[in-house]
């Protein structure tokens, strides 16, 4: 299996305004947290109340986290186009499609509405990385995968679609 071209999508840095927001959400939800739980005079209320906000927090924290630190490592062989996610250390082939299947791939904004199922492989917007649109048949219906990459890598997936 000889890889044709390998790229890796890497989300961008956080920028100073999005970490400015959060601090500020976090600040807000810790303050009306507590101005809600000092009106409260039940010990165990006053528990069951932080036990949830804590698992709120944690889950906003974490669902954050993932879209923060999510690549895409998108790789073509000679007869297969290959997406991986990773998140940390946990890494799954999330698109494994083969090249005979590939019916089309177009800027996004010649994209048209398919048939069967949309998946969305891009990031926030990068420079040097447009987005474009992969449509390919899986179970006689024809899917799409939107895609983010540099124009050499989408070149040489056009050159090995036999459109």
């Amino acid at each position: 299996m000889a890889v044709k071209a390998r790229e890796t999508l890497e989300s961008k840095q956080i920028s100073i305004i999005t970490l400015a927001l959060l601090m500020v959400v976090v600040v807000g939800y810790t303050l009306l947290y507590n101005q809600f739980a000092n009106t409260l005079e039940d010990y165990r209320l006053k528990t069951i109340v932080g036990v949830i906000s804590l698992v709120i927090m944690m889950s906003g924290f974490l669902i954050s986290l993932r879209y923060i630190t999510t690549i895409f490592e998108m790789v073509i062989t000679h007869d297969r186009f290959i997406i991986d996610r990773k998140i940390f250390f946990w890494k799954k082939t999330v698109l494994a499609v083969k090249i005979d299947d590939i019916k089309k791939i177009l800027p996004i904004e010649e994209a048209k509405k398919v048939d069967g199922q949309m998946h969305n492989y891009t990031l926030t917007n990068i420079d040097g990385k447009r987005k474009y649109v992969i449509q390919y048949e899986e179970r006689g219906k024809i899917c799409c995968a939107k895609i983010q990459c540099t124009g050499k890598f989408y070149e040489t997936l056009k050159k090995m679609i036999k459109i």
